[in-house]
């Protein structure tokens, strides 16, 4: 079914006053507990500084460290050339190993080598190499994507061989705002009868919490086995030091990924995991951009209105939504013997009742994930973004929070806009990081001078990320257009094609866009000189912010 795709030309002006002064009448985002980020600030620095000195107090052997340096920085410009890592990655810590030549290396020997512990991927080979024995390819629903969808062919082969079976028989809904996504979680664990499984990357104390809390304990008192697993970096301003031993002793079973540790090391600081999943009985899944705080449902004022974006699952799709909890759970309580077996995820398997109920449900769907274990051999995020760009034929809808893209994907969205596809990016118009927001301008030039429409929205912070193409396809889940999403963080997604939640995708991006405003090339062009300079030099180093 084809449905018009329009420019549109309503003028929301004052709907957009409007949405500004109601965000202004909330109250604003809750003061951070900051204790625990400054502690671990203060002795980071106090390492950096100690490593300065040390250079300094070298000055006595300045030849002969001058020389160590040059050769160490060297073998580190051959090494970086050598490796498989991204070449705009490569060229940026090329610069500044160049350009500030001692702590430049410094800072490359500490954060730069990008390799993922060997021990860690040893342990859990199933992450590291998708060697997973409990997923089932069907043939069968293959062989009907490629006969109702041959363009999404080989995509879904893709991502097949990457591990990642495709579904039928589940139903998939999508929520516009995180207003919506979240009071239908809320509805769906009221009635969980089994588990509830529940990983964040921010979970912060708030309403939203709140309530969801109350809920999980009486859920407890039900006999409801519930696991709930945050990213501890991501957490670090707005949860209490101890949050997960509070939980487990009222029967909440609780880990923090990758516990911060305040020492200088590439580990702790960029592996983290972004992934957003809620499972419940097994039967029904969530995912998107979406976090647990409450700008995510807009009852505080953060960055202006928060636009976010999420699907619920229902049926047999469900299935690579639990694993891929379990495979993180796993990863996280490697060490504390409290990891699952692969015979016992069967357990948490959806019913097969409750599948049937959706047999006769329209389209597919494709849950994947991806990490730094399988990066930069494999990087199925990107990938699947790349696809997607590469075989539209008539459009091609992007909402980012950050656009920081490598050269390859550059090229993919110049070459389909002079292609005649109709590319549009949708950005923040109010961003949550104002550096990221200065490097994610400066590329508009190199997009709109191609065709590429670039939008920024108007009322505030848009946090979805989601990919929509000539009414088959679509992604929506946590995969930002960053370095960071493609190389360094844990990422899921869920492909869909053929669903109705396809054509609800796509007229939201639409409907979006008359509280957008289009970004003209000669406007841009005619930015201040001094936004000019600081876009130059944060681009250079884009890669590693």
């Amino acid at each position: 079914m084809q449905r018009k795709r329009k420019e549109s030309n309503v003028d929301r002006t004052e709907d957009i006053k409007r949405i500004k002064q109601q965000v202004k009448k909330r109250p604003k985002r809750r003061k951070a507990d900051m204790r625990r980020l400054l502690v671990a600030a203060v002795i980071f620095v106090a390492q950096l500084v100690f490593l300065i000195w040390a250079l300094y107090r070298m000055n006595a052997f300045l030849l002969t460290s001058y020389i160590i340096f040059q050769l160490i920085g060297a073998v580190a410009v051959v090494r970086i050339v050598l490796n498989r890592n991204n070449p705009s990655y490569k060229i940026a810590w090329i610069a500044l190993i160049l350009l500030v030549p001692v702590l430049g290396l410094v800072f490359y020997l500490m954060w730069g080598r990008g390799s993922y512990p060997q021990k860690r991927k040893k342990v859990l080979p199933e992450i590291a190499q998708m060697k997973v024995p409990l997923y089932r390819n069907s043939k069968e629903t293959e062989k009907q994507l490629e006969r109702l969808f041959p363009n999404q062919e080989r995509i879904m082969r893709y991502l097949c061989n990457a591990g990642f079976p495709i579904y039928q028989e589940t139903a998939v809904t999508y929520y516009d705002l995180g207003d919506a996504f979240f009071p239908a979680i809320i509805e769906d664990i009221k009635k969980a009868k089994k588990f509830i499984f529940m990983e964040f990357y921010i979970l912060s104390e708030g309403d939203l919490w709140q309530e969801i809390l109350a809920i999980l304990k009486q859920k407890v008192a039900e006999g409801v086995e519930i696991r709930i697993l945050y990213d501890d970096f991501g957490c670090i301003t707005c949860l209490p030091k101890q949050f997960d031993k509070e939980l487990n002793k009222i029967g909440i079973k609780t880990a923090a990924f990758n516990v911060i540790k305040p020492v200088v090391n590439n580990f702790y600081m960029n592996y983290r995991n972004h992934q957003k999943i809620c499972v419940i009985d097994g039967n029904i899944g969530y995912t998107g951009g979406a976090n647990i705080a409450d700008e995510y449902v807009n009852t505080v004022e953060a960055f202006g209105h928060w636009k976010d974006t999420g699907v619920r699952l229902a049926g047999r799709g469900v299935w690579s939504l639990t694993v891929n909890f379990l495979q993180m759970w796993k990863y996280c309580a490697y060490n504390k013997k409290c990891g699952l077996q692969d015979e016992e995820y069967r357990h948490y398997a959806p019913s097969e009742s409750f599948c049937a109920k959706y047999a006769d449900t329209r389209g597919f769907v494709q849950p994947f994930s991806d990490g730094p274990m399988r990066t930069p051999g494999e990087n199925e995020a990107e990938a699947v973004y790349m696809q997607m760009i590469n075989t539209a034929k008539n459009y091609i809808y992007i909402t980012t929070p950050y656009l920081v893209p490598d050269n390859e994907m550059l090229v993919a969205l110049r070459l389909a806009a002079q292609s005649g596809v109709d590319v549009r990016l949708i950005t923040p118009g109010v961003s949550d990081k104002g550096y990221v927001h200065l490097v994610t301008q400066s590329y508009y030039g190199t997009l709109l001078s191609a065709g590429v429409k670039i939008y920024e929205y108007l009322p505030g912070f848009i946090h979805a990320k989601s990919f929509v193409s000539d009414d088959e396809a679509a992604v929506v889940g946590t995969i930002n257009m960053d370095f960071r999403s493609f190389y360094l963080h844990f990422e899921n997604g869920v492909r869909l094609c053929g669903n109705k939640a396809v054509y609800d995708i796509r007229d939201d991006f639409i409907n979006t866009l008359e509280y957008c405003e289009k970004i003209d090339y000669n406007k841009w062009r005619n930015r201040p000189w001094y936004k000019k300079a600081a876009q130059g030099i944060l681009r250079l180093f884009a890669p590693l912010l």
